[in-house]
């Protein structure tokens, strides 16, 4: 059984992410301190994670282009809900959508869940905490992360990783 995956392309790492949490995918050029963004003739909050990633995961976008996630509250916690309101001084519209934001590719791919290797007893617990859930070694030089998105805006939010 395979399953679909939005997957964020970057130099040596692809983020995976369950499509299923995945609204829609649309390339903006938006500047990163945007905090919200017009949708469907929404305001949504708005978010870039793109410099998260690049700094903790040590990888290169792969673009220019700015590629907004648009998500919905209902996948994150009432915690990390709070937070966004706060952050980007937004209230969530009437659909409960959200938008994140990075500079690079997107693509949709398919997974059969028994590729991904979960990550060794001894250090799942604080992976999962940084929102890495498991992983895929497709060749010896790309790595693909399957990544919770409320966990990754928790560190966000909580100033990165350690």
């Amino acid at each position: 059984m395979h399953n679909q995956f939005t997957c964020i392309s970057y130099d040596m790492i692809d983020f995976l992410i369950p499509s299923k949490y995945i609204v829609s995918g649309i390339f903006l050029n938006i500047p990163t301190d945007t905090k919200t963004i017009i949708f469907n003739r929404e305001t949504l909050p708005h978010i870039y994670i793109g410099t998260l990633l690049e700094k903790e995961f040590q990888c290169k976008s792969k673009s220019d282009a700015s590629v907004v996630l648009v998500m919905n509250k209902n996948d994150f916690s009432k915690e990390i809900c709070k937070t966004i309101v706060n952050y980007t001084d937004t209230a969530f519209p009437a659909t409960g959508n959200l938008a994140l934001s990075v500079n690079g590719n997107i693509s949709s791919k398919e997974f059969s869940l028994e590729t991904f290797h979960l990550m060794p007893e001894g250090i799942r617990e604080r992976l999962s905490s940084y929102g890495i859930d498991a992983i895929i070694f497709p060749d010896r030089i790309r790595k693909q992360i399957l990544i919770s998105p409320d966990l990754l805006l928790k560190k966000f939010f909580t100033g990165g990783f350690e």
